[in-house]
């Protein structure tokens, strides 16, 4: 008896046969966008010679500053957009007024120095920061001069590979003497602390500790 039960059981479990699968859901479909190829250098200033493109092009103002030659200048690169011709790219550069536009970097380079300097205490120097920078921004700046210059023509690629352009980048270094804008940093705070007096001791503490950083240089 129990050998013909057991015989209806498979029977029955046979008929069931295996569980359906369920169906798997389709995998999301990830768009792979094509990647631009990166700009070629066809030609550039010392391309004629069989000479590289110097550092300095390819340096930033941080590093370069740290070099023995540049060890008294501050100093200030300027580079043009793309231009179709090598004229128009320099004169880009040439005639976006040098004077104002190292007054304006110099400005930034204080507010960044600014923002290391004073730490948990930049809420409260907000307004002496502000009258600082604004003086910088509006300073008439000497003693620049032009160090060097340099040109490339790179080619340019769309995302399908093909050619963009090709097209010129004009770069020009200029230096300013570091004693000469430390002077310019000294007389713009003691112009601040003049204009905006400080509302407690707290801040005038933070203020020269500020004061202490920008000995250093910015």
């Amino acid at each position: 008896m129990l050998a013909v039960l057991a015989l209806v059981v498979l029977a029955v479990a046979g008929c069931k046969g295996a569980p359906e699968e369920k169906p798997q859901e389709p995998k999301p479909q990830v768009e792979v966008k094509p990647v631009a190829k990166k700009p070629d250098i066809i030609d550039h200033k010392n391309y004629k010679w069989g000479k590289d493109v110097p550092d300095w092009v390819l340096m930033d103002v941080a590093e370069l500053e740290q070099l023995p030659e540049y060890k008294d200048l501050y100093l200030f690169k300027f580079e043009s957009p793309r231009a179709k011709d090598l004229e128009g790219a320099r004169l880009y550069v040439e005639n976006m007024q040098a004077a104002t536009e190292i007054a304006r970097q110099v400005s930034l380079r204080v507010q960044q120095k600014f923002a290391g300097a004073a730490a948990g205490d930049l809420d409260r120097l907000e307004t002496y920061m502000e009258t600082v920078v604004k003086t910088l921004a509006q300073a008439t700046i000497v003693g620049f001069k032009k160090l060097d210059d340099y040109w490339v023509l790179m080619r340019y690629y769309r995302e399908d590979g093909s050619v963009e352009e090709d097209a010129y980048t004009y770069v020009a270094l200029y230096g300013v003497e570091r004693r000469t804008l430390d002077e310019l940093v000294r007389r713009a705070l003691e112009n601040a602390d003049e204009q905006v007096k400080p509302r407690s001791e707290e801040e005038k503490t933070a203020r020269d500790r500020v004061k202490e950083a920008f000995e250093e240089g910015f």
